[in-house]
């Protein structure tokens, strides 16, 4: 479709420029140069007219053109397609019918191997199953005849030992069947006697009993005061050849407890803790005696033997575990700061004689 287009715009055009000039002679005449400039505006109007018909004939006609391809190939696509479906299923039908005839005939091969296997085992089973039967039929003649000898030869060692226990423990077995004659004639006897006799003779038998039952016991009473005698004389022999017969002199350890305090009028006053297990520490006259040797400043401290100290040890430990049993967390951590504080081999002594 044609169309025209019209487009107006005003137009600005700048100028300058010098023109040079002679004026006339006269008292002072020549020639001189002037400059010029402005701008002039002019108006333009330009009209397009645009003639389209040759474009719309050809779009058109590709129109056409393209629908009358569209219409080519949606008939081409739909052959196409019944033509597909109808070679797909051609290939489907012939490829199932392959599938299925190729395991067959498969299955009809495997079929045959087995059953020939299948024969073939089964005749060896046969064969194997009359083997053993047949051996089953020898091992039970063998186990028969092997068993009648055995029951023969155990019953054998049966007698033989019945009598040698009978000969080794003969005693005992006259005894227990005089014991039954015994009791068959006191059971079966209708005198009236018998129950006389049969008392007499129990508790002659119980007294017999509870005889030796007592002699018994005196005997190993007896043996058991000899071995006590013997051991204790063994021991006294022991503390003797231990013993020396001279007296030594060994000093004596005991923890105290001296405890000095200033009150607030500057009082000060002494104290003195000792063991109860020490009688002579417990009298007043030793405790002021100690307490005037701890004022003292000439005093000498010592420090304990190393072998002393590993026996202070020895105790401390032993006495910490039987107060701290349990293995609960607070008895394991005190027992723990006991031993860190503990300082056993910093013990300093003072030597205080006449005690």
């Amino acid at each position: 479709m044609s169309y025209t287009r019209t487009y107006r715009e005003r137009i600005a055009v700048h100028y300058s420029g010098t023109v040079s000039y002679n004026y006339p002679a006269s008292q002072n005449g020549g020639s001189d140069t002037a400059h010029y400039s402005g701008t002039e505006y002019e108006d333009v109007n330009v009209s397009i007219e645009v003639d389209t018909e040759p474009f719309d004939n050809s779009v058109e006609h590709c129109n056409t053109n393209v629908n009358l391809l569209t219409g080519a190939v949606v008939a081409t696509e739909a052959a196409q397609i019944v033509s597909i479906d109808k070679n797909s299923k051609k290939v489907a039908e012939t490829i199932i019918t392959g599938f299925f005839g190729y395991i067959r005939s498969e299955i009809s091969q495997q079929i045959a191997e087995l059953s020939q296997n299948i024969d073939a085992q089964l005749m060896h089973l046969k064969e194997l199953a009359q083997s053993c039967l047949a051996k089953k039929k020898q091992m039970e003649g063998d186990f028969t005849r092997i068993s009648s000898r055995y029951i023969k030869i155990f019953d054998d060692l049966n007698n033989e030992l019945s009598n040698r226990i009978y000969e080794l423990d003969k005693p005992t077995f006259v005894f227990k069947k005089e014991l039954d004659n015994q009791s068959i004639r006191t059971t079966n006897n209708d005198l009236v006697n018998t129950v006389a006799i049969f008392g007499k003779e129990g508790s002659e038998l119980q007294s017999k009993i509870s005889a030796s039952i007592a002699k018994k016991r005196a005997l190993d009473t007896l043996n058991k005061a000899k071995v006590f005698l013997w051991q204790q004389k063994k021991l006294n022999n022991t503390i003797q050849q231990s013993m020396l017969n001279e007296s030594t002199e060994s000093p004596q350890y005991s923890p105290v407890c001296f405890i000095e305090t200033k009150a607030d009028k500057n009082q000060i006053s002494k104290g003195l803790h000792t063991p109860l297990f020490v009688s002579a520490l417990q009298e007043n006259q030793i405790k002021n005696e100690l307490i005037e040797q701890f004022n003292e400043s000439t005093n000498s401290w010592s420090t304990i033997t190393k072998d002393y100290t590993d026996n202070l040890k020895l105790y401390f430990n032993s006495e910490l575990n039987k107060s701290y049993t349990t293995a609960d967390q607070h008895s394991v951590r005190v027992k723990e700061m006991i031993q860190k504080i503990a300082n056993l081999g910093s013990i300093q002594t003072i030597s205080v004689q006449n005690l």
